[in-house]
């Protein structure tokens, strides 16, 4: 493809079926956030994806991106997914394991690059991280192995800690293996693992409450669309109730939570642009392997601790990439 034809990716008009008609050569890319419209994490992050497009050679802004905001809904991803699939864009990114899971079932010709998605092959979205194969292709996040990383971090922050309440949705694809890691590597912590289901911002509620009244504990946070979207409930939650919490992205730590580690989850997106771009050249998702993370971050909040009550250790405050004082 010639690169003036790339070009009207971001340059052509939001009417995709008007600019379709009048240029029949337009590349037309949809983008499935997991996010709510108007959140700032999920804005950084398109603004980061937009910005690695144009680093790529697509010139003319963000105009050709048709984008839906799943906001951490099971039945907006399916209804988007379908939505997104009917336009037919040339190719789609899709910000999540639940937009992607709605995806797959519709389609295997529409080319679709994936970000922040945990498991893909274990999930059956790809054959291998090295050939994908198929029409999908992306980048991976958390290892099942850091679920041992966030308990050891807990225990450190909290000694006294014996009951860990995990914040999962057990029906999100890929999120198993976190969950099953975490809570076989518990007893070596000298914790137990207590499940809380949280698909919704009233179960969220719930089951914390629920957990609360079982005894003291500490929470961890799994990386799902929703806990992200209800990351406000959870930090109030945390602090009501005099919580530690574990999250797994840094700007968790830096609106409020006590301590994150995990990814950089806009290096993904800077990363995405140039995929896209590859395709949308002629390249076939099948033959780009499945990246994984290459940054991560320990990220502490000091005014969250001295809101709970905690005193954070000088070994953690040492490896920390990011202290909020």
């Amino acid at each position: 493809m010639r690169r003036r034809d790339v070009v009207a990716v971001l340059a052509g008009g939001a009417a995709w079926p008007r600019a379709a008609q009048a240029q029949s050569r337009v590349r037309r890319v949809g983008v499935l956030m997991s996010y709510r419209e108007g959140d700032s994490e999920g804005e950084v992050r398109l603004a980061a994806f937009r910005e690695s497009l144009r680093a790529a050679g697509a010139d003319g802004g963000n105009a050709g991106l048709e984008v839906r905001w799943m906001a951490g809904d099971p039945d907006r991803a399916t209804s988007y997914a379908r939505e997104m699939v009917a336009l037919a864009p040339d190719v789609i990114l899709v910000n999540g394991t639940a937009g992607l899971a709605a995806l797959v079932p519709l389609t295997a010709t529409i080319p679709i690059v994936f970000v922040v998605v945990t498991n893909p092959v274990g999930a059956g979205f790809v054959t291998s991280l090295a050939r994908p194969g198929g029409n999908i292709t992306g980048f991976s996040t958390f290892e099942p192995e850091i679920g041992g990383k966030w308990l050891e971090t807990l225990k450190a922050i909290a000694p006294g800690v014996v009951r860990a309440g995990v914040l999962h949705d057990p029906g999100a694809r890929g999120f198993s293996a976190l969950w099953e890691r975490i809570e076989a590597v518990a007893p070596s912590f000298g914790m137990r693992t207590v499940p809380i289901h949280a698909r919704s911002r009233p179960e969220i509620e719930a089951g914390i409450e629920a957990f609360v009244a079982g005894g003291p504990g500490a929470l961890v946070v799994l990386p799902t669309p929703v806990n992200s979207v209800q990351r406000q409930t959870i930090f109030a939650l945390a602090e009501r109730h005099r919580l530690p919490a574990m999250y797994p992205f840094g700007f968790h730590a830096r609106e409020g939570g006590l301590v994150a580690y995990g990814f950089d989850a806009i290096e993904l997106f800077r990363r995405a642009g140039p995929y896209v771009m590859r395709i949308l050249s002629g390249e076939k998702p099948a033959n780009l392997p499945v990246q994984a993370p290459t940054k991560y971050e320990l990220v502490v909040n000091l005014r969250a601790a001295r809101a709970l009550g905690l005193t954070i250790p000088p070994a953690i405050l040492a490896r920390a990439d990011d202290v909020i004082e």
